[in-house]
């Protein structure tokens, strides 16, 4: 089902808009500095912390935000953080997207943090079927959570952006690296600057040597993607797009020296190629990780996304 999104007009910004078309817009972008968020209280916002499986001795937690004002069950929104693979946890969730949780609590969405296991740990697809048994688990108790998961929209920072992509575009399909099927469907995709496409994830970006053996997707593979390709392009989001593909929401910052743009520019290509509808952010003179992400400017955007795939969802 197509669908168009609202975009919100950005006060004090200038907007340079390439290409064309209904379903998909590259705005390159000069945010302004603001940082700071509207929502005083973020401490105020407590998770629900709960185990949803164990792994040799070692429970594996999620923490679950509720909006404070339940009617019927809401829709679940579901944030993989980031961190190279090897590093990071849900704990994180609120220093780096509290402005995005809350707003997405403010419109009776409910989000889910997911720890995984990281590649120090287990290489892949450890990290994806976590992720998916995550999921599941939510799918499968959501009864006892007032919760509505059999619908989810997927959210992820850098490698947790290439994760949520990962289970994003295959979620229709039968996938070898996922163990169990997922008993969810995902109707949208929220994508801050994660790798696309392993195989393209080439050179130098800056900061990274991604040819290198140790680099951190071929610490997350096991190997790296130069030496078995077949393997990086089995973990590639891009590799599964399709027609049934649902809406991705994609933000990267034009000077990101860890992820570079190109790869959120090779999945907007991707997707366009299947008519897929997607609409991507490129933020001039902004790194990996900026603080400007969470800031209203950007998280209006993914609010009004939200709203777009749960009306066509209902």
């Amino acid at each position: 089902m197509r669908f168009t999104f609202r975009l919100a007009t950005l006060l004090g910004i200038a907007l340079l808009l390439v290409g064309c078309g209904t379903t998909k817009s590259d705005k390159r972008e000069t945010e302004s500095e603001k940082t700071e968020t509207p929502y005083a209280n973020l401490d105020d916002i407590k998770p629900q912390s709960i185990v949803y499986k164990t792994v040799n001795g070692k429970d594996l937690a999620l923490d679950l935000y509720m909006p404070t004002s339940l009617g019927t069950a809401p829709t679940l929104a579901v944030r993989v953080h980031g961190g190279a693979w090897m590093r990071g946890s849900k704990n994180e969730t609120l220093s780096k997207n509290g402005n995005l949780v809350a707003s997405l609590l403010n419109e009776g969405v409910a989000v889910a943090a997911v720890n995984y296991r990281l590649s120090g740990e287990a290489i892949y697809p450890a990290a994806p079927n976590d992720i998916n048994d995550a999921l599941n688990f939510l799918v499968d108790n959501s009864d006892n959570f007032k919760l509505s998961a059999e619908h989810v929209i997927m959210m992820g920072r850098s490698a947790g952006g290439h994760l949520a992509s990962l289970l994003t575009t295959s979620n229709n399909d039968d996938v070898p690296f996922l163990n169990v099927k997922p008993r969810y469907h995902v109707i949208g995709m929220v994508d801050f600057f994660g790798p696309s496409d392993l195989v393209a994830l080439r050179g130098n970006s800056g900061k990274v040597d991604h040819d290198a053996p140790d680099a951190a997707e071929a610490q997350f593979l096991g190997e790296s993607p130069l030496v078995n390709e077949a393997l990086a392009r089995e973990a590639s989001p891009t590799s599964y797009i399709d027609n049934e593909t649902p809406p991705f929401i994609i933000f990267h910052g034009l000077d990101d020296g860890v992820v570079p743009a190109t790869q959120s520019e090779l999945l907007s290509r991707r997707l366009d190629q299947f008519d897929v509808p997607n609409e991507l952010f490129l933020a001039k003179g902004k790194r990996h990780g900026d603080p400007v992400f969470d800031t209203d400017e950007f998280v209006s955007k993914v609010v009004n996304f939200v709203r777009e795939v749960k009306k066509e969802n209902n």
